[in-house]
């Protein structure tokens, strides 16, 4: 397996600096169909589509049928991580159960058990750099790439030290196996997009 490799991530999350971003971002005019993100200090506007969007659906959908009805799976919700300025609105995230909001209806980036981004072309460096490095730096036990331009999976896994230590990979079609949370993904109805 290979290790990617990071630099020590700072534990201090400043969410009233994001919070002033966000306000700001919110006064603006983004255009419908976009998500909005701060990573590392910088607006992030990725548009989202269809294929985008039905891979979501079933990840949410396979992680509810595993962990029920009541699991706290959230999608296109904000949580601030660790760093310069990390205002991540990750694609599909599970939050502990006994995790709780904070008086702005917030969680801890600590209380993250899986967070999943599908790629899309505006975001495969994000994907794939900074946020691998965030999440791992994070303690985040998994994180799940799944990008429906070459249809591959990627489970990154265990971190230790600021990097994870484990990726498996899968093709779509095959079932993805969770180490954490334990679970198995069916992913043969998952749609590619060669435009992605």
């Amino acid at each position: 397996m290979e290790a990617h490799m990071s630099t020590a991530v700072d534990p201090t999350v400043d969410s009233a600096e994001l919070d002033e971003m966000f306000a700001d971002i919110s006064r603006m005019n983004v255009p419908a169909g976009y998500r909005v993100e701060i990573i590392e200090g910088e607006i992030v506007l990725n548009p989202q589509c269809k294929v985008h969007s039905r891979i979501i659906q079933l990840l949410t959908l396979s992680l509810m049928d595993a962990r029920g009805r009541d699991a706290n799976v959230l999608w296109d919700v904000r949580i601030d991580f660790p760093g310069c300025l990390n205002g991540y609105v990750p694609d599909v995230a599970l939050v502990k159960d006994d995790a709780e909001e904070d008086d702005d209806g917030r969680h801890d980036f600590r209380d993250v058990e899986f967070v999943a981004e599908v790629v899309s072309r505006s975001s495969r460096r994000d994907d794939f750099d900074a946020k691998l490095k965030v999440y791992a730096g994070s303690g985040v036990p998994t994180y799940l790439i799944a990008d429906p331009k070459t249809g591959v999976v990627h489970v990154f896994h265990a971190p230790q030290n600021g990097v994870y230590s484990d990726e498996t990979t899968y093709t779509f079609g095959n079932e993805v196996t969770l180490p954490s949370p334990e679970l198995t993904i069916d992913t043969s109805d998952w749609p590619f997009d060669r435009r992605a």
